[in-house]
């Protein structure tokens, strides 16, 4: 395994001042609540995937933008006083599509993406705690590590669609076409925030 608790969110690195706590052990994880991956392998450059970047993190990616084509801004996470405990994802309208309820055990609800239900069952992390499984329209997909990605795929296949990484100062997000067929981006942000947050998921 890659160490104590190896699905621990990064705690510095969320913190928003981009340094790393960590020595010269092991690297933090790029991934926030998935291990980071030991592999040495690299991945050839995908074609016409379609990017988005989380950005302008106040202090971390529970308040952020996301920017995608045409550097336009696609999606806000906005966690506030007002709405002390939550965070509510909104698309470039300013509607709200995804809230979070922090507790002990936080909840997600998402329009057309899923039911409210306890993120941890949303993101259900894998009996050898490599993985994470997400269900979307009837459809079952997995978050797995992969060299310094973390990649989305059907369950039970290779068939990459997503995959996020990490810079100092922002979480980068790019998505086949056949993501976008599929109606994947809203789940695939929302997951991606909840992925990266720095907050316990379960």
């Amino acid at each position: 395994m890659y160490g104590t608790n190896p699905f621990s969110a990064q705690d510095s690195w969320n913190a928003g001042n981009g340094q790393s706590s960590w020595g010269a052990g092991n690297p933090p994880s790029v991934f926030g609540a998935l291990p980071y991956p030991s592999g040495s392998g690299s991945h050839a450059p995908l074609n016409e995937l379609v990017t988005f970047k989380f950005t302008s993190f106040n202090p971390t990616i529970l308040n952020c933008k996301v920017i995608g084509p045409h550097n336009e801004t696609y999606f806000r996470a906005v966690t506030d006083a007002s709405m002390q405990g939550y965070t509510v994802l909104k698309n470039s309208q300013g509607s709200n599509i995804a809230l979070v309820e922090w507790a002990s055990h936080p909840n997600v609800e998402a329009r057309g993406i899923t039911a409210k239900q306890p993120v941890g069952q949303w993101l259900r992390l894998s009996s050898d705690r490599s993985s994470r499984y997400m269900v979307c329209n009837g459809v079952s997909y997995t978050w797995a590590p992969s060299d310094r990605f973390l990649h989305l795929f059907v369950s039970g296949t290779s068939d990459l669609l997503v995959r996020v990484s990490k810079t100092y100062d922002s979480v980068v997000l790019e998505l086949t076409p056949r993501a976008m067929q599929l109606g994947l981006l809203d789940a695939a942000i929302l997951a991606t925030i909840l992925l990266q947050c720095g907050k316990s998921i379960d």
